[in-house]
């Protein structure tokens, strides 16, 4: 059995928006060919600022938003764009935990009926054994029984996020994408449900495709990142060689806008690795490479060739024309 679980192979997403009533409609490219691979029992993140593409990305590998271009392969099998048959399969297969636990759960129904629903759509349990079912979910996410009978304004968000969860495990998935699951937690909380999914796991054999911004979550749940920038993968490696030596650019200005205490101070950015000005607009992206505007390293070649996806060792992809090749200094 091959270990590759997700291949996606230049996937593109496009939006057609008007900007006023007499222009012709635009093409919003939110998501431009991006490939990523993810092995079996593993956790791929994807971090890069708001609005580079993570959640239509993450919408678009299950058929929730249409993808223009490029292919998708589950388990080795393609699932065609458009067939809703393969993507009903594939939906039992790959299940979404959605980043707000307030707006994610349907206040109508109780937690019983929340969990069990996935169960009833993918016929993946008998009838006769979904109630028992819930309560093992619940036990695994730690709630306690009565939860099942309760409301979703009945929780924490914390509580709630246990409860997306569980919905998520209820028809034995063996993928599932985590879009921000901890942004909208408190602190003290974003611990518990982090231990929880690593605990899910190690359990289940699951894999995990996590986007995020929180740096700490990414290293402490990821084996791989991918980075993104305005639609498009700009660097992937193994977590532990990223955040000790990035290779784009852009890479190592998110880690370095993340404030870090040196002897109960916090520490400096390094020279010329900050992170200037807004993210271009996906309507009109620049020409070339799409950081060149943001990048201190940018040549006049940066401007106009936008590089391709090269190998810098094992496993790592950088579309850069200059990647840095100095580590960190932390």
């Amino acid at each position: 059995m091959s270990e590759l679980l997700l291949a996606v192979d230049k996937l593109s997403v496009r939006f057609a928006v008007r900007s006023g009533w007499l222009r012709p409609k635009l093409q919003l490219q939110a998501v431009s060919e991006v490939s990523l691979t993810l092995q079996r029992g593993q956790t791929l993140a994807i971090v890069g600022e708001s609005g580079s593409g993570k959640t239509t990305l993450a919408r678009a590998l299950v058929g929730l938003v249409q993808a223009w271009q490029g292919t998708v392969h589950f388990d080795g099998a393609p699932v065609p764009a458009g067939d809703r048959r393969a993507l009903q399969a594939l939906r039992r297969e790959v299940q979404l935990i959605f980043q707000d636990p307030f707006g994610s759960l349907d206040p109508r129904l109780t937690v019983q009926d929340i969990i069990a629903e996935p169960m009833q759509i993918h016929r993946s349990h008998d009838p006769r054994q979904r109630g028992q079912r819930v309560q093992q979910l619940l036990a695994q996410v730690g709630l306690p029984p009565e939860s099942a009978q309760r409301y979703p304004h009945q929780f924490s968000g914390g509580q709630r996020q246990r409860i997306a969860i569980a919905r998520a495990l209820a028809p034995q998935p063996r993928l599932i994408i985590a879009d921000e699951p901890l942004s909208a937690l408190d602190v003290s909380i974003q611990s518990q449900v982090m231990n929880l999914l690593s605990a899910l796991q190690r359990e289940h054999g699951l894999s995990y495709l996590l986007i995020s911004h929180d740096f700490a979550a990414v290293h402490h749940l990821a084996d791989r990142i991918a980075v993104m920038y305005l639609g498009r993968i700009v660097e992937t490696a193994a977590v532990d060689e990223l955040f000790s030596a990035p290779a784009h650019p852009y890479t190592a200005a998110l880690l370095d806008s993340v404030p870090r205490v040196h002897r109960g101070r916090v520490g400096k950015r390094p020279p010329g690795r900050s992170l200037r000005g807004e993210m271009p607009s996906p309507i009109h992206p620049p020409g070339g490479c799409a950081f060149h505007p943001r990048c201190p390293q940018a040549q006049t070649l940066c401007a106009q060739v936008a590089p391709s996806p090269q190998a810098r060792g094992e496993g790592r992809l950088v579309a850069c024309h200059f990647p840095l090749t100095a580590a960190r200094n932390d």
